[in-house]
């Protein structure tokens, strides 16, 4: 049956979730398009509801993602209907309502590669979506998100990881967790190094030796880590700024160092 109506009781309940206090109380969050979809299906991701416009889908892809996925809960809508639901200027008419997954920092493997990327208390979505996306292009473990933050499933969080959500393990703690995180992963063995960056870091990123085991700290370009998260890396480091800027987006920022770490491994093993 399609659902044309925007007073809906499911519908209401879906729109709903653009805000995250009603994220919180539902437990699952919106995504919208074909790529994120595609990607929550093939990963696994537990999908509550498929949402779809049949008078708007024009790509065979998603008409057949819709046919593969039989099993899973959906609802059919107008157009209208799924404007409602929609923050596009022109939705392809597919989105879903995936559950939140918990995660814990032991979940991490603690691997002799390890990369673990700790966006520290972001203020801004898209930042914090970017970052994700960049850590699963650089091949990265696992990303730990430290509370107080801008929520993981704001919509326009989600659209920044472009998929990449899905992609590796999301990790939510607070500041206090970081110390006993860092010894449990000892205890396992790791020769761990704890790499926090500020502008205001002792040692240029290209002078520190990123090879090992590594946990790497962004902080929020307002207000940067904490004394008490900086107390506890191994080292400070920064980049060089050589203009007249005296830091970047952190996002920005964020990729430079990443990608720094990928070519100190990528030329440690060719070595």
């Amino acid at each position: 049956m399609l659902i044309t109506s925007t007073r809906n009781p499911q519908i209401k309940e879906l729109r709903a979730l653009r805000m995250r206090k009603h994220r919180a109380r539902q437990g699952r969050y919106w995504i919208e398009g074909i790529r994120i979809v595609e990607e929550a299906l093939t990963r696994g991701a537990p999908i509550d509801t498929l949402v779809y416009a049949p008078d708007l889908l024009t790509s065979e892809r998603a008409l057949t993602l819709l046919a593969e996925y039989d099993d899973i809960p959906r609802l059919a809508v107008s157009p209208e209907v799924f404007q409602s639901l929609s923050e596009r200027d022109a939705p392809v008419g597919l989105g879903a309502a995936v559950r939140v997954v918990q995660r814990f920092p032991d979940e991490i493997p603690a691997t002799d590669d390890l990369l673990v990327l700790v966006a520290y208390q972001l203020r801004t979505p898209g930042n914090l979506g970017s970052i994700i996306r960049t850590a699963d292009a650089a091949g990265a473990t696992a990303v730990v998100v430290v509370e107080p933050t801008v929520d993981l499933y704001d919509p326009e969080t989600v659209r920044a990881t472009m998929g990449s959500l899905y992609a590796l393990p999301i990790v939510t703690v607070e500041e206090t967790d970081l110390p006993p995180w860092y010894d449990t992963l000892r205890a396992r063995g790791l020769d761990l190094m704890v790499l926090g960056t500020s502008a205001h870091g002792d040692r240029l990123l290209y002078d520190v030796d990123c090879t090992g085991p590594l946990v790497l700290l962004i902080g929020s370009e307002q207000d940067g880590l904490s004394p008490e998260v900086r107390a506890a890396v191994d080292v400070l480091a920064r980049l060089p700024m050589a203009g007249s800027a005296s830091s970047l987006n952190v996002s920005a920022a964020t990729a430079a160092i990443v990608y720094e770490v990928v070519r100190q491994r990528l030329a440690r093993r060719r070595a």
